[in-house]
């Protein structure tokens, strides 16, 4: 399990690395806001739709391999994002890492249910999930120190060849199962698929999908892209004091997501509890922030932070639904659509921020004399937090019912 960890925290690392590198990259490629946002946009548009290739591929020839695929497509991308002068390699290069980064998190989850099962696997599905976002960590300590200190293409080349060496690693020492073999599935793929849409119809599935569509998005936005522009420039904090701010989030969602683990192991009852006041009492944190006049004060943002990494590791209870009524044998699949829901939340929230961000400065803020990244801009963008997880909180919900009724 240490080895399937240590290439999610690389993963999440190489991941992260354009939102620490967000304002570098503004200037690098000399881009708009929206046109920033869609680097992270192509990544997460590439780690969405390869989420259901790659749990069927999964479900065929297990995580070992899997895992050090992921790392050598991710390192690959790193490596043209490194040597990209102008914005559309970069792009090509930030698909890349979207595209190697899907292998990664199903595979992780897989080789849970591989190993353990029952409450055992539910505790590690979290901690191990949550563990895994030290890789923001990564990229916003020893990362920005080494762009900061060598430059744009030192730095990212570092970071692919660190990532190439962890691929390797894992491919030589993990192994799929407790009991010491692989487990390819020799199902045709026409099964595959015809099982998958069984499992997607389940009220189940559909719960876990909308339960990671509204809780991981808000963090994933502001980590991968959007939070180190909107406290430094919208809020005007310290750059050091923003990066530090962004990486203490990923110890709170780790402690929150163990307790959520542990919780939701011997009360299986709470988790819907867990989800529902999550999202409410994140949403509550935003709102102190973003509807008040002028700029919010230090403990105003710590805390609406604070609560968006508490409620991002309740994502990681949807695997909990997929585990307890999904044969291990379609697990990648199931868990692969699963995952589609809070990274497509996350790809459309970074998208219409951009956009909306753009749109604000050409409309009001040029003639205003306001900055492109003003916190009035950042007001307007952010209101989509609000929209997306309100809409998938209800959803899971009216699906909750219905598994009450059916499952």
């Amino acid at each position: 399990m240490a080895f399937g960890l240590l290439a999610y925290i690389s993963a999440i690392s190489q991941r992260s690395s354009m939102g620490v590198a967000s304002l570098a990259a503004s200037e690098r490629f000399h881009t708009s806001a929206e046109q920033l946002g869609s680097l992270a946009v192509a990544q997460l548009v590439a780690y969405a739709g390869m989420q259901i290739p790659v749990g069927l591929l999964l479900d065929r020839i297990g995580p070992r391999k899997m895992l050090a695929l992921g790392a050598l497509l991710i390192s690959s991308g790193q490596l043209v994002v490194a040597y990209a002068v102008i914005l559309e390699p970069a792009l090509a290069g930030r698909i890349l890492v979207g595209i190697g980064d899907a292998f990664t998190f199903i595979s992780l989850i897989r080789l849970i249910n591989g190993w353990y099962v029952g409450s055992t696997a539910s505790r590690l599905q979290q901690l191990l999930g949550n563990a895994g976002q030290l890789g923001q960590i990564v990229s916003a300590v020893p990362f920005a120190l080494v762009l900061h200190l060598t430059g744009w293409t030192a730095a990212f080349t570092t970071w692919a060849g660190l990532g190439l060496f962890v691929g390797v690693i894992t491919y030589v020492v993990i192994t799929d199962e407790r009991n010491g073999h692989s487990s390819p599935n020799a199902v045709k793929g026409s099964a595959m698929f015809a099982a998958l849409a069984s499992n997607v119809r389940r009220a189940s599935t559909k719960s876990a999908f909308w339960i990671h569509f509204c809780t991981m998005s808000p963090s994933t936005m502001l980590l991968l892209l959007w939070g180190v522009p909107f406290l430094v420039k919208g809020e005007g904090i310290d750059r050091a004091l923003a990066l530090g701010l962004l990486g203490s989030m990923v110890f709170v969602g780790v402690i929150a997501g163990s307790t959520f683990g542990i919780v939701g192991a011997k009360y299986p009852s709470s988790r819907k509890f867990i989800v529902t006041y999550g999202v409410l009492l994140m949403l509550a944190g935003w709102a102190q922030v973003l509807f008040v006049p002028g700029r919010a004060s230090i403990w105003q943002i710590i805390s609406m932070l604070f609560v968006t990494a508490v409620a991002a590791p309740a994502s990681m209870i949807a695997f909990d639904f997929s585990r307890e009524h999904t044969d291990k044998s379609q697990l990648g699949a199931t868990n692969g659509f699963i995952n589609i829901g809070g990274f497509l939340s996350s790809l459309t929230m970074i998208f219409l921020v951009g956009a909306i961000l753009d749109a604000f400065y050409l409309w009001f803020g040029k003639s205003s004399g306001l900055s492109l990244y003003s916190l009035e801009g950042f007001r307007w963008a952010f209101i989509v937090v609000f929209v997306f997880c309100g809409f998938g909180l209800w959803r899971f919900r009216v699906n909750q019912n219905r598994m009450g009724l059916t499952e």
